[in-house]
């Protein structure tokens, strides 16, 4: 369990985040709502530790995420970045550090990636790369941000069923999605920012009695039925 109390930022003179409080959960995965400049980034970085000059609290079970040692945060998540770096690197040199994770790549069907250069590949590739760095480490928490706005059906397919296993084995992840049909057909739990504020927590359910999505996002409410002949709540 991960409780986050009164978290607040602040950079450049500027609020970003104003006294989020949240309790992230063992085996959930989370969708992270918001409008761009809602701090939905910004959450991920502190719990990355890639910011650490926040206010407030980010407790773990081993304790406090400002006092862990570096190897010790670095071992709680894993943080895939909704813009990967295209080095100009060998795949199989690149992932050859991290155990697993060309073994993680292959078994996406993509081992003809190893031996041609990051800097060459297309940007869903590229994520697949990081994807399988990201799922080597065995973490407690994995950050997924936006990473499937830059991928085709079957990838992003892939990103969401491996997020299922993660939650399966009993890990958090928490990922943040523009695409809110997307984030309600598979998280547990929904979380949603605007400007920096929390202004919603909980689950699908509540998120569509709360009529976030039409109050917030300006979307409308519709039933459509599935191939199979399934009703489902989508919005537009």
């Amino acid at each position: 369990m991960i409780e986050i109390e009164n978290l607040s930022l602040e950079i450049r003179g500027k609020k970003i985040l104003d006294e989020i409080k949240l309790t992230l959960e063992s085996g959930r995965i989370y969708a992270l709502l918001g409008k761009n400049g809602s701090g939905k980034t910004s959450l991920m970085r502190i719990l990355s530790s890639f910011y650490r000059n926040y206010s407030g609290s980010v407790t773990l079970p081993s304790g406090s995420l400002r006092s862990m040692k570096r190897s010790e945060r670095e071992a709680f998540h894993s943080f895939l970045p909704q813009y990967v770096p295209s080095l100009d690197i060998i795949v199989d040199a690149f992932l050859e550090p991290y155990e697993g994770a060309a073994d993680k790549l292959s078994s996406f069907n993509l081992s003809s990636l190893l031996n041609q250069r990051l800097s060459t590949l297309s940007g869903g590739e590229r994520v697949m790369v990081y994807l399988s760095l990201v799922l080597s480490r065995n973490a407690s928490l994995y950050l997924f941000d936006e990473v499937e706005a830059s991928l085709d059906n079957n990838y992003r397919k892939a990103v969401e069923k491996e997020m299922v296993k993660l939650r399966n084995d009993g890990k958090t992840v928490v990922s943040s999605f523009h695409d809110i049909n997307r984030a309600l057909a598979l998280s547990d739990f929904l979380i949603v920012l605007d400007e920096g504020r929390l202004v919603f927590s909980g689950d699908k359910t509540s998120f569509e009695n709360q009529r976030i999505a039409e109050s917030l996002f300006g979307l409308e409410k519709y039933i459509a039925t599935d191939a199979c002949g399934m009703k489902k709540i989508i919005y537009l």
